[in-house]
């Protein structure tokens, strides 16, 4: 909304928003991959009773952590979507009122009677 209440559309800032929402999405896919490549070997552990209490604490931590990537990433993404759809709704909100404006101003002739009384023109 501007500052007079009238809905104001920008699409080149929706779209540079949208190409945000990309960017940082395929920034997260990316660092999801590094963390598991990074933190899926587990051998420094060791093979004793010590170091399987220890895989399995680290293992459940970084698989919470690596969900938590993976839902961030899946937010991104579905968001840059949604933020898409609604930018194609509102500009074709937008031209289909624009169009039918058009179409009502055409019906009016310069100095005709508009309909429901008074002049326009």
């Amino acid at each position: 909304m501007s500052d007079d209440d009238t809905f104001h559309l920008e699409p080149e800032r929706v779209q540079q928003g949208k190409a945000l929402l990309a960017e940082l999405g395929s920034y997260s896919w990316g660092l999801v991959a590094e963390f598991d490549a990074i933190m899926g070997d587990t051998s420094w552990c060791g093979g004793d009773e010590n170091g399987r209490k220890i895989e399995a604490n680290f293992t459940s931590n970084r698989d919470a952590v690596s969900a938590a990537l993976n839902g961030l990433g899946e937010v991104l993404e579905r968001t840059c979507d949604a933020v898409l759809l609604n930018l194609n709704a509102t500009s074709s909100t937008q031209g289909d009122i624009l169009a039918g404006i058009d179409a009502e101003i055409a019906g009016y002739g310069a100095g005709e009677d508009a309909p429901g009384g008074g002049r326009r023109g």
